[in-house]
């Protein structure tokens, strides 16, 4: 057995070309010519005149969307990749643009960003990929790019904004600090950890720029305003929440809202939330596809889990003449083959008396509320012996749905999607390792959802047997 030759000194006579060290079916000639089809006439308007020549705004886009890709944010990585990597070499044209270049890019560019998602979905459409016969969408939580040890109660941010002010101040001796933040106890009565806030304000201390954090606290009392519901706010992401994830742990997390066309698992629309539920995502969420994409046709079908059955839900979908698939939440049970611990729903209703029917009982209509919660109106019905039974709004279209889920071909059609719309989810957090944020921010995680949602698009149309090798 022999060895295979090696040339470790040897040169080329004519060096080849960066482009001939690439394989001729990676998926970085897609992003070039895709990149390369968008419309960078703003660019030009702005980069036109005196002053520093700055970097082609295609360079920039081709790395993020590549590095997307290629399981890999960070912009230091990416620059670095810029002079190591065939493949961003050739993508970044021989230039080198260092990590502070794409970072303002990327940070600065959220429309032109949110355009190009569009336009895959305009490609994928041109190359016959989505038929819009069936819509699913599903949330996901994704982490924020933040602390969960910085979370701070409301009381908590009151004696942190006083305790700023007073390490301004030189004055102030440091015990007369330590003694009216921490106390004698180990947790104080704000309910924070002692050794957690004393790890903040130590590190806050060390900080030179205190207005920066003045800013900080200040976003932070907006949050507690705005939203009198929460109970703690993060101080190195405000705009993030605490939100119960699939294994059950609580994280500092946004929601991640994917709407999916059922042919090809094109992204047909995305969203960020700062929801904990879905209940509230389906309405936005047709509005984005019908943005992308145009009217929906009567018919379409839209199936969701039933974190969306919500009656106001229901009654979007009967009003567009969309032919929706939701289940209960007890159907929901029923349907994985859990224990269904839940009762949603379950009563009759008399149509042609308008009487619900629940435990042997008739209850006939007597007035509504508004819940103080989300301002959602509540029909009252009561029986004979003054039996109350609360109900919402739109409880008909609800018993409507109930009924049509029963059937098979209903469930059918909602199974479908495990394979529509949960594979897609999957392939974004697994595949291109997208399991937490870069960026800080509910507008600046919406350009990194984008991002991915660019490069899983280009990725299905890549593998897509009938492509055009030239996508302009």
């Amino acid at each position: 057995m022999a060895y295979i030759n090696s040339y470790k000194d040897q040169n080329w006579l004519i060096p080849l070309s960066i482009k001939d060290m690439i394989p001729k079916d990676h998926i970085c000639f897609l992003v070039e010519d895709f990149v390369h089809s968008l419309d960078f006439l703003n660019f030009d308007m702005v980069y036109d005149g005196a002053g520093h020549p700055a970097y082609p705004p295609r360079i920039p886009m081709k790395i993020l969307v590549q590095g997307m890709l290629s399981k890999e944010r960070s912009s230091r990585k990416l620059s670095n990749a810029c002079r190591e990597n065939f493949v961003f070499m050739y993508l970044s044209e021989k230039v080198q643009p260092n990590f502070r270049t794409l970072c303002r890019f990327r940070r600065d560019n959220a429309d032109f960003i949110k355009q190009a998602f569009k336009e895959t979905v305009k490609l994928a459409s041109e190359h016959s990929l989505v038929d819009l016969s069936l819509i699913t969408q599903d949330g996901s939580k994704i982490n924020a790019h933040a602390n969960r040890n910085k979370t701070v109660k409301k009381e908590s941010l009151e004696i942190l904004d006083k305790v700023v002010d007073k390490m301004m101040e030189d004055d102030i001796k440091q015990d007369e600090l330590d003694m009216e933040l921490y106390g004698d106890k180990e947790e104080n009565l704000t309910g924070m950890h002692r050794k957690d806030m004393r790890k903040i304000v130590k590190e806050y201390r060390k900080r030179k720029d205190k207005e920066k954090i003045r800013k900080t606290i200040s976003k932070a009392k907006l949050e507690f305003k705005n939203n009198p519901e929460l109970k703690n706010v993060s101080l190195t992401d405000t705009d993030s929440r605490m939100m119960k994830n699939s294994r059950g742990f609580s994280e500092l997390s946004y929601n991640a809202q994917f709407s999916v066309d059922s042919k090809s698992q094109i992204i047909i629309a995305n969203d960020i939330c700062q929801d904990r539920h879905d209940a509230n995502q389906l309405i936005p969420q047709i509005k984005n596809v019908e943005d992308n994409v145009g009217k929906l046709p009567k018919g379409t079908k839209v199936a969701l889990d039933s974190g969306y059955s919500s009656s106001v839900n229901i009654k979007f979908l009967e009003d567009k003449k969309l032919d929706g698939y939701i289940p209960s939440r007890a159907q929901a049970q029923e349907f994985e083959g859990k224990e269904q611990t839940l009762c949603h729903d379950d009563y009759e209703y008399d149509w042609r008396k308008d009487e619900i029917i629940a435990k042997g009982k008739r209850f006939r209509y007597k007035g509504f509320y508004f819940r103080k919660s989300n301002g959602r109106k509540v029909l009252i019905y009561k029986s004979d012996d003054g039996t109350k039974k609360d109900v919402p709004e739109f409880f008909r279209g609800r018993l409507r749905m109930k009924e049509k889920m029963e059937k098979p071909e209903s469930r059918k059609t909602y199974n479908l999607r495990k394979i529509t719309v949960e594979p897609v989810i999957g392939n974004i957090k697994q595949n291109f390792g997208f399991r937490e944020f870069c960026l800080r921010g509910l507008k600046k995680v919406k350009i990194e959802l984008n991002l991915v949602s660019i490069a899983h698009n280009l990725k299905k149309i890549w593998i897509n047997p009938g492509r055009l090798c030239n996508v302009c």
